[in-house]
């Protein structure tokens, strides 16, 4: 990753509320945390229904909006410092024809129908692609992205991500599991880093995703 951030700018570090709360996890070997909530998609699923939208892509595009929204799940760690992101793009992982993954990269765009066709030629092209892609090469690792995983298959009440070694950006993690279509409910798994937001901010986040899901169709 370059050393010179992209649409960033950096925390006044000796005057941010969080300053120790920082210093204490950022070297934590396991620094994330979990929540695992039950998100209502009945507004935003009917809608993409009845229009004969790409679910999927719906809620990938709320949840880019909902980022957008909320600085601290914008906030990234760069050289062992708070820095705040202008812009965030998804990093997502998607099944190619042979059931193995592909990690597909969408921009935030002004409106939903933009974002589909956005969205829908960057995953065919990623799905043509090795894992070890060129946009692969170019992307993964920065520190504008957020992290999507889609399990469509569970509708699961915890989740656990694989962590490596490597150096930690703060990346948020989201994973969406299987649509209740009786309850209308989905699963979301959510991994923050500690170092820079709390269960409070979890919270606040989510409340913010949720009102994302409600109001698509205002968008």
């Amino acid at each position: 990753m370059s050393s010179s951030p992209v649409s960033m700018q950096p925390i006044d570090f000796d005057s941010w509320p969080r300053k120790q709360h920082f210093e204490l996890f950022k070297h934590f070997s396991q620094p994330y945390f979990n929540v695992c909530v039950q998100l209502n998609a009945k507004a935003l699923y009917n809608y993409c229904k009845a229009h004969q939208l790409s679910f999927f892509q719906a809620y990938t595009y709320a949840t880019l909006k909902a980022c957008h929204a909320y600085p601290p799940i914008m906030l990234r760690i760069i050289n062992d410092k708070p820095w705040l992101l202008s812009n965030t793009r998804a990093s997502v992982v998607e099944l190619a024809a042979d059931d193995s993954f592909r990690f597909s990269y969408f921009s935030d765009k002004a409106n939903f129908t933009e974002f589909a066709v956005h969205a829908s030629a960057v995953s065919f092209n990623a799905k043509s692609q090795p894992l070890f892609s060129d946009a692969f090469a170019q992307t993964e690792g920065q520190a504008d992205l957020i992290h999507i995983s889609v399990l469509p298959w569970l509708n699961f009440s915890a989740f656990s991500h694989a962590f490596s070694e490597g150096k930690c950006l703060g990346i948020p993690k989201f994973v969406f599991g299987q649509l209740n279509k009786q309850q209308q409910t989905m699963p979301l798994a959510i991994d923050v880093h500690h170092s820079l937001m709390d269960g409070l901010h979890v919270a606040k986040f989510i409340n913010i995703l949720q009102d994302t899901f409600d109001n698509f169709c205002k968008d």
